[in-house]
């Protein structure tokens, strides 16, 4: 027995039935928007480990403030922020900001070349170096990165998802780009 379909449709259909105590219609957004959690707390540097635990803070917040969230704004803007706020959450109250790097080259670890196939292993060595060196740009550099070259988003939305300007925003992420560019020319 599974019960009636969730709903389906945009996210604002879905918020506003979900305000209105449709816990189907917010369980629709929390499937829809699951990945992108967990892949943004991957990148801030939230070690495995602990990922799953940190994605159910990010949806219980969500959902304690959903009357909160503006209607017409994008809601997956709104999910990276909590996101993001959650990862930095996690790092104060855990003191994991010292063992960063550490917790990168964990999960860099998994992309050592001789661990696949030709081509296949190269490129995964390359994500673990890069992962690595994200681990040493600071919480706004490395979330303006994720947010601008992973998740594809435009300087004004990641402006408006962590409160800085679009000035801000270019220069978190030059300097971000500038340091991750030395830190891989190491080698």
């Amino acid at each position: 027995m599974s019960g009636p379909p969730r709903p389906e449709g945009p996210d604002d259909v879905l918020v506003a039935a979900a305000r209105g105590g449709d816990v189907r219609a917010f369980e629709a957004l929390l499937d829809r928007h699951q990945a992108q959690v967990l892949r943004v707390l991957r990148l801030m540097g939230v070690p495995a480990g602990d990922r799953e635990d940190v994605a159910q803070e990010v949806f219980l917040r969500v959902f304690r403030h959903l009357d909160g969230f503006q209607s017409g704004r994008p809601f997956g803007g709104w999910i990276y922020r909590v996101t993001v706020n959650a990862s930095y959450d996690y790092r104060l109250r855990t003191g994991r900001r010292d063992r960063q790097e550490a917790a990168w080259a964990g999960d860099a670890a998994l992309g050592r070349p001789e661990a696949a196939p030709d081509g296949e292993g190269e490129a995964r060595h390359l994500r673990g170096r890069l992962l690595a060196a994200m681990g040493r740009l600071t919480d706004r550099e490395r979330a303006v990165f994720v947010l601008r070259e992973v998740e594809g988003l435009e300087t004004l939305e990641i402006a408006r998802i962590l409160g800085i300007t679009r000035v801000t925003v270019r220069r978190h992420l030059e300097r971000a780009r500038d340091r991750l560019r030395g830190l891989l020319s190491r080698g």
